[in-house]
């Protein structure tokens, strides 16, 4: 477990749900605390202390210039558009 990761995790959480509209809960199981604005999934967050990961939906283009730039972000394994 990693106090920066509580604080990634604990800062997306409150973001997301700082947004209007923002619904919150575990449809997918008890480990991924999801957010979704009308009916879409925007945000995952793990519950898991060894699996810190937060996943945000973003425009794909996006999402690979991020993983080019930062090592840190790889490919979301929940909100890939292809699946």
């Amino acid at each position: 477990m990693s106090a920066d990761g509580d604080r990634l995790q604990d800062t997306a959480r409150q973001a997301a749900l700082a947004l209007p509209g923002t619904d919150h809960g575990y449809p997918f199981t008890k480990h991924l605390d999801v957010y979704k604005v009308a009916g879409k999934v925007f945000l995952i967050v793990t519950d898991d202390p060894d699996e810190q990961i937060i996943t945000v939906k973003c425009e794909p283009e996006h999402a690979r210039a991020l993983v080019h730039t930062h090592a840190s972000i790889t490919p979301g394994r929940y909100l890939d558009g292809r699946h």
